[in-house]
């Protein structure tokens, strides 16, 4: 800051003209420095979307919450109102993607995050609707206190998958891109990628580093337990009131896990051979991600 007005200096120090001219572009906003990100906010029924001009762009806020207000419909209408939370969720649109922080997830405090990837793997929201369905449960979370039960991890997000697909069959983000579950997640049963369903229950750690194996096939086998038990065992297991032993998931299906497991198997591998030309609709997928490690037996697990 120069001196105040009456200063010696103030009085007896006059710039050029053409000093002056530039003194006053700077004082009107001429200056190169960059403006600082302009918050930017959305709100809708059931969402506050909040970001800034830095992080996302006023289309990408419109579309996101339109888009996030279409999954809570399917959502809803999967788990039913006494399910469905009445406080709104927020999302936070976090900036480009970086591999030294996580891509979507929701906090402790319930709001979702999600990173803008490339668009050819889902851009901004890919993801959006695996999270809306995780924050739609943090209230039974914290009812329950579900966090140390058995099984917990892999309900979880075995669930979140399995909502995402319904609510978004098409969904352009991971682990699908565009592609039928059936296809991808039976060409990993078929390659020897498949990891057992029961190492996964008791493997959570696994979650992440196989992730490209734990996420389709969790969410084909609670599509499977739909298929053959109906939806509402799928809910009495992801909402259950009590510990979700494997005990517990059994009294729910009325069949030992063995069982379960070795006939969605099946169920699994049926639905991909039943669609024509398989392996040639899976190649551009397993060609394009064959640099993403596959977790294997007698290494992994």
């Amino acid at each position: 800051m120069g001196r105040v007005a009456g200063s010696r200096v103030a009085r007896r120090w006059q710039p050029r003209a053409g000093l002056a001219v530039l003194l006053i572009l700077a004082g009107c906003g001429g200056s190169t420095e960059p403006e600082p990100p302009a918050p930017l906010s959305r709100s809708s029924e059931h969402f506050e979307f909040e970001s800034n001009t830095n992080r996302a762009t006023e289309a990408e806020m419109d579309f996101g919450i339109q888009e996030a207000e279409a999954h809570w419909a399917a959502i809803s209408a999967l788990v039913g109102p006494e399910r469905t939370p009445t406080a709104k969720i927020t999302v936070l649109l976090d900036g480009d993607y970086r591999s030294d922080r996580t891509g979507a997830y929701v906090d402790e405090h319930g709001r979702i995050h999600v990173t803008r990837y490339r668009e050819d793997l889902g851009g901004y929201f890919g993801p959006l609707a695996h999270e809306i369905a995780h924050a739609m449960r943090y209230t039974y979370w914290h009812t329950y206190n579900v966090g140390p039960w058995e099984n917990f991890g892999y309900i979880e997000e075995g669930f979140a998958e399995y909502a995402a697909i319904i609510a978004d069959p098409d969904k352009n983000g991971f682990p699908f891109y565009g592609y039928d579950p059936d296809v991808i997640t039976g060409e990993r049963l078929v390659r020897g990628e498949g990891i057992p369903q029961r190492v996964m229950r008791a493997r959570h750690d696994l979650n992440t580093a196989c992730e490209w194996q734990t996420y389709p096939l969790r969410a084909s086998w609670f599509l499977y337990v739909e298929e053959t038990y109906g939806r509402q065992a799928v809910l009495d297991i992801a909402f259950s009131t009590v510990e979700t032993t494997d005990e517990r998931i059994e009294s729910v299906l009325g069949a030992t896990l063995t069982e379960v497991d070795a006939a969605w198997e099946q169920w699994q591998r049926d639905r991909y051979a039943a669609i024509p030309n398989a392996a040639q609709i899976a190649a551009p997928y397993f060609a394009k991600f064959a640099n993403e490690g596959i977790c294997e037996e007698g290494e992994d697990w």
